[in-house]
This record gives structure tokens, C-alpha cells and sequence, in this order.
């Protein structure tokens, strides 16, 4: 038995099935795994990719989600609370669009996430050059401020997305954070001026960079800013990531002094002990 099924882990709401372009296993397995595992609190949060709907069958995923939904909320009853959600690709890229998706759809929970720049339209194949990791690091937090600044979602998801093709075991370089401070500052501000939680993503410690995407350094910055709203996902894309390295963000969480995490229902948050 591995460490994700040792822990009690009370909370995975972003997580990919067959209904995302990149997901392995089907939503119903999916929540399977999760409510073996003992999580109390499950989402799925397939892929909006908002700017290239027309590059998969976004369009037909995005109406079947809901049934969906509803399927494995009636098959949990009674053992796991079940989530309605998404995560929306860069909203801005076509901000009428993004807005008319989420008013025709009675979503509980929307992860607000950027995984590409106006420039690179893949983050993992950024060119090997120091010119091209700052300005692609310049324009994905210039994005989420952006996106922060719009703020019609629920939680901004791995805040330090491109770190994890650009440091760490994939890309392998250096890069001076310290240059973001004032910018990533700026995201956090006005996440919680806007009522936005902060998403600590444990698919970092998994997938190269061995921390969470952020790291501490930038979840503490956030509760010194008077931040408290947090969720965790693992973002899994197949059931045996479903959970993983949760426990060891939550141990990060209440080392930094957070007691409580969050879900969201009807977009509103649901606070739960940590402690």
C-alpha cells in the first residue's frame, strides 16, 4: 500500500477523465479511485481550453460533463460530496466566449488557469534560450493578474505553471524568481481582494519540480498577505494519480499556519479542518 492510501486525504477537486483531450481514464473510474482512497471531497475539472474549443470535441465534453455529474454524484451518495467542475484555459484569449460558457452552465467550482502565453502557445517548448524562459515567465504572470483582475472563477490553479517545464527535472535551468516577487504579490493582493482561493497543485512534487506548484514560499506569502482560501488537487489525469502527494501539501499548509482548506458549492466556499 502506497503513502496516498495510508493518509486520510479529505479533499482532490482537480482531477481530468476521458471528458479532457489528455485525460486516460473514464470520470466513473476516476471518482472510483477517489472515494477508495477515503476522500471525502471530489471534483472532476475537465479541460475549457477557451481559445481553441474547435481543436477537440470541447463543445460536446463540455454538455455531456453535467449527466456525467450527476451519475456519479448518485452513485456516491451518502460517502463522498461531489463537485461540479472545470477548469477554464485562458478565459481572456476570448473573454464573451469563456463568460457565455460559464452562464449557461451551473458549474459548483471553476479553476481559472493559464497554460499557454499570447507568444508560446506551448509551455513546454519554450526555446532553450534565457531571453525566451523570462519573457514567457514576463507574459504568464502578466496573464494571471489579468485573469485574477477578471476574477469569474472559483480558485486560480498552479500558480507557477511554466516552472514546471522550465526548472526542475524537465527543463533543468535556473531561473531568478526573485524578479516575479512584486508581480506574484500583486496576483495575490487582488485574488483576495476578489475572493479568489489559491490552488495548491500537488502534481509538482510528482512531475519534476519535487514541490507544489507554488512552492511555500509563495503559499506563505500568500497567508502573510491575509489569504486563507485554499483548495488542493492533485490535477490527475489517470486514476492511480487521483490523491497523490495531497497529504504532503496539506503537512505544507499547516506547517505555514493554515487550519482549514475549501470546496466550493454553487461557487461558494465550504471551509474544512485541516488540523
Amino acid at each position: 500500500m502506497d503513502n496516498t492510501e495510508r493518509r486520510f486525504i479529505p479533499a482532490d477537486i482537480h482531477s481530468h477523465s476521458t471528458l479532457s483531450p489528455d485525460g486516460c481514464d473514464l470520470p466513473m473510474l476516476m471518482a472510483e479511485r477517489a472515494c477508495g482512497l477515503g476522500i471525502k471531497h471530489y471534483a472532476l475539472t475537465d479541460h475549457i481550453e477557451n481559445e481553441k474549443l474547435d481543436s477537440w470535441d470541447y463543445a460536446g465534453a463540455i454538455e455531456r460533463s453535467y449527466g456525467v455529474f450527476l451519475e456519479i454524484k448518485e452513485r456516491f451518495a451518502g460517502r463522498m460530496e461531489v463537485y461540479y467542475g472545470a477548469e477554464l484555459g485562458q478565459a481572456l484569449f476570448n473573454q464573451p466566449q469563456a463568460e457565455r460558457i460559464l452562464a449557461e452552465h451551473d458549474y459548483d467550482f471553476v479553476l481559472g488557469s493559464t497554460h499557454r502565453t499570447r507568444t508560446y502557445p506551448r509551455l513546454d517548448r519554450v526555446p532553450d534560450s534565457d531571453e525566451d524562459r523570462y519573457r514567457c515567465l514576463d507574459e504568464y504572470f502578466e496573464e494571471e493578474l489579468r485573469l485574477a483582475e477578471w476574477g469569474k472563477f472559483c480558485s486560480l490553479a498552479h500558480l507557477t505553471f511554466p516552472l514546471r517545464f522550465i526548472s526542475g527535472d524537465v527543463g533543468g535551468h535556473e531561473v531568478d524568481m526573485t524578479r516575479y516577487g512584486a508581480m506574484i504579490d500583486k496576483i495575490l493582493e487582488t485574488m483576495i481582494r476578489q475572493g479568489i482561493a489559491l490552488e495548491v497543485n500537488s502534481a509538482g512534487i510528482r512531475k519534476g519540480l519535487h514541490v507544489p506548484m507554488p512552492s511555500a514560499e509563495y503559499v506563505k506569502r500568500y497567508y502573510d498577505l491575509g489569504g486563507r482560501m485554499i483548495t488542493v488537487g492533485s490535477d490527475a489525469h489517470r486514476t492511480a494519480d487521483v490523491g497523490a502527494d495531497i497529504p504532503e501539501c496539506l503537512d505544507m499548509l499547516r506547517d505555514i499556519g493554515f487550519k482549514e482548506i475549501c470546496v466550493f458549492r454553487k461557487k461558494q466556499p465550504i471551509f474544512i479542518t485541516i488540523t
